[in-house]
């Protein structure tokens, strides 16, 4: 499953829907009357609610909202917490995080920013800061504090990726509603299902972008949407991985822009031993360790690179990418080994194999469905006989991570925390209220949840690091909690006079854009 910015490849935990309430007027500027093509920049876009701007969802995050709004602190393309629209910031206690704000910013409505639309953005839009911060504290108009209940290391990483700031004083209007923020571009036209233009903001705060006017056109169709490249219609195209790709990477007039890999693909299983879903009158095969070091040993992931993803991607051996804090650099892949595999079958007891169901999400991702074929024939050879049970996203969704009624599962998503505290509660805590959300096959190492519960509260960065890693090791080394595949490189693609520096948090930030 490809990660693109259109997120409907993905499974992640939903973004926060909010509903804008920032006041405007729109104007009668269209597609058809934009200015000179070096002024403008037209991308196209894969789905037609990526472009509408009214509602912020996890479609259109990666495209208008990070060129409209500024968060307190953002990602650059590393990764790294940058300032944004807090210039410093600092603990005076485990407890309190003070930020100092920037100073002569302007909204598009000509209102000054100040500490009270941060306090306003937060009580208004964020409930999920609600269980984290329990009081904002206003020191003065440029300077602000934010209590919270427990030591919160990963607060700035919060902020980053769900913090957008919104004007305090704008109201809502039930006709010309549009958005009011504090970004390089402001909202100028739209038509749902079609396009939205945004214009270059004079009084931005910070270094003008080159571009005057972007306009994100949806083009629902692959083919459509690199035909229009190829015309020189757009400029620049998001686009999935087909059979294309090695033909496209040849042509003058396309670039191929690779993003870091943030995509981990990965096969989890059922580890309870009895009552377990695939074999609930008898012994669960995967809960032996053995069984699943065979099953790792047995894959060869130099073909499910070279095939389904066509050399866009590389080889991983934990749950985070090197970009993760939290990636530890000791993990490494168990190597492809036929014969250890079948050694390890025959000491568990599976000499002659076993049969056992592989839930794959296949429709509308045929590289998926492929890569699951590609796991079955490997398996084969040392007798374990999977069935593919193939399944849409919303059915994977409900049978493995909902209701946990899986035997074995091939499992893709992106990271979307430059801090791998987060995948660590999702994955490898024990199932409990939120935490272990993704923990499908039920694991639960007492050591494990002792250091996720550490880390968690521990606001050194060094000691928070060390705590991770060795979770981590002790799930995928000690424990081979899942089989590691690889991470996908995802892409994107540009006119030859683009320069797109592409950002590991997948954001299309125009004002990083130039004409060559």
């Amino acid at each position: 499953m490809q990660r693109d910015r259109t997120h409907k490849n993905i499974l992640i935990v939903p973004f926060l829907v909010i509903l804008l309430v920032c006041s405007g007027c729109l104007t009668n500027t269209t597609v058809n009357n934009t200015p000179s093509k070096k002024d403008t920049l037209i991308i196209g876009v894969l789905s037609a609610d990526t472009i509408y701007p009214l509602n912020i969802t996890d479609n259109n995050y990666w495209t208008l909202i990070p060129n409209i709004y500024n968060n307190l602190v953002e990602y650059d393309e590393q990764f790294r917490i940058i300032p944004s629209l807090a210039v410093a910031w600092n603990n005076p206690d485990d407890l309190t995080w003070r930020f100092y704000l920037r100073q002569g910013v302007k909204f598009h409505n000509g209102n000054d920013f100040t500490a009270e639309d941060v306090r306003y953005s937060i009580d208004t839009y964020y409930s999920g800061f609600k269980s984290i911060i329990s009081d904002i504290i206003i020191l003065d108009n440029y300077t602000i504090e934010f209590k919270t209940f427990e030591p919160t290391p990963i607060l700035l990483e919060r902020l980053a990726h769900m913090g957008i700031i919104f004007c305090h004083n704008s109201t809502q209007q039930p006709e010309g509603q549009t958005l009011v923020g504090t970004g390089a571009y402001r909202l100028v036209d739209y038509e749902i299902n079609n396009y939205t233009t945004l214009e270059r903001f004079d009084d931005y705060w910070g270094v003008p972008p080159e571009i005057k006017t972007v306009v994100f056109k949806a083009i629902e169709d692959d083919g459509e949407r690199l035909t229009a490249l190829r015309s020189g219609a757009i400029d620049i195209a998001e686009y999935n991985i087909d059979d294309k790709i090695d033909q496209i990477i040849q042509e003058k007039n396309i670039m191929l822009v690779k993003y870091p890999p943030l995509s981990t693909y990965v096969i989890g299983f059922d580890l309870r031993e009895n009552g377990s879903y695939g074999f609930p009158d008898g012994r669960n095969p995967t809960a032996d360790i053995r069984v699943r070091k065979a099953i790792y040993q047995a894959i060869n992931i130099t073909p499910l690179i070279n095939g389904p993803f066509k050399r866009l991607a590389m080889p991983t051996a934990q749950l985070v990418t090197p970009y993760i804090f939290g990636y530890n650099p000791a993990i490494e892949r168990l190597p492809y080994n036929i014969t250890t595999s079948q050694q390890l079958l025959a000491e568990a007891g599976y000499e002659d194999g076993f049969d056992i169901a592989m839930d794959c999400i296949t429709e509308g991702f045929e590289y998926n469905a492929e890569n699951c074929y590609l796991i079955t024939q490997q398996l084969a050879k040392i007798g374990i006989h999977v069935r593919m049970n193939n399944l849409s996203m919303t059915e994977f969704n409900t049978k493995v991570l909902r209701e946990r009624n899986t035997s074995m599962y091939l499992y893709g998503w992106g990271e979307i925390s430059m801090d791998g505290g987060w995948i660590y509660d999702l994955f490898i805590r024990s199932v409990e209220d939120y935490f272990g959300s993704h923990n499908s096959g039920y694991y639960s190492n007492a050591e494990v949840d002792r250091l996720g519960i550490a880390a968690s509260h521990e606001m050194h960065p060094d000691e928070r690091l060390q705590m991770l890693q060795k979770g981590f090791r002790i799930a995928l080394v000690n424990d081979v909690v899942v089989v590691p595949l690889f991470s996908q490189i995802l892409f994107t693609l540009t006119a030859p006079d683009i320069k797109f520096i592409p950002r590991a948090d997948l954001r299309i930030i125009v004002k990083n854009i130039q004409f060559t």
